[in-house]
């Protein structure tokens, strides 16, 4: 597996000067290590995972996101993905997410977001200088769901993201119902 820590560091413990500065530069974190370390161990009974690359592990409440390189799980069939997943679930004890890397960040989303489909990406232009994303989905997925989307997308592609839903013609009709008052 391509990682982005020396094996050798990984397996002994003992990072080299190159790895330390990742590190302290917060490219990752103690999570990115232990997820790294699993890999390598599970590489040697999956090793279909020497094909793959390591991008970045997010942890976001009950689950834990893994970011692996572009184009990775086209060498990985559905029974060793499964396997993948139910061994790095009893080895970190949180539900896993193994998403691909995109270079284009809207597809990037799709895969996060999915089963929920994108309407529209927004750039926003803020008067301070900074830029936020605003995505808008065709449905309401729940609020944890959206949040856990927003934490990785700012950890693995630096961008600040805001999620809307579209309303619908039934959503907006069962509030104007609601609002109406009985008449007596």
């Amino acid at each position: 597996m391509d990682l982005p820590i020396c094996s050798f560091d990984l397996k002994s413990g003992m990072l080299c000067p190159r790895c330390e500065e990742k590190i302290l530069r917060g490219l990752y974190d103690d999570l990115d290590i232990k997820v790294m370390k699993t890999f390598i161990e599970l590489e040697k009974e999956l090793p279909k995972l020497a094909k793959t690359g390591y991008v970045k592990t997010v942890e976001f409440a009950d689950t834990i996101y893994i970011i692996l390189k572009e184009d990775s799980l086209k060498y990985i069939d559905q029974e060793t993905l499964y396997l993948l997943k139910k061994k790095l679930r009893e080895k970190l004890g949180k539900k896993i997410k193994i998403i691909e890397d995109d270079k284009n960040v809207s597809r990037f989303i799709e895969k996060l977001v999915a089963p929920a489909r994108i309407i529209t990406i927004n750039k926003i232009w803020l008067p301070d200088g900074s830029e936020e994303m605003r995505v808008i989905l065709d449905r309401e997925r729940s609020l944890q769901a959206a949040s856990s989307v927003i934490e990785v997308v700012k950890k693995v592609k630096h961008i600040t993201l805001r999620i809307d839903f579209e309303k619908t013609g039934w959503q907006e009709r069962k509030v104007k119902i609601s609002e109406k008052k009985p008449t007596s």
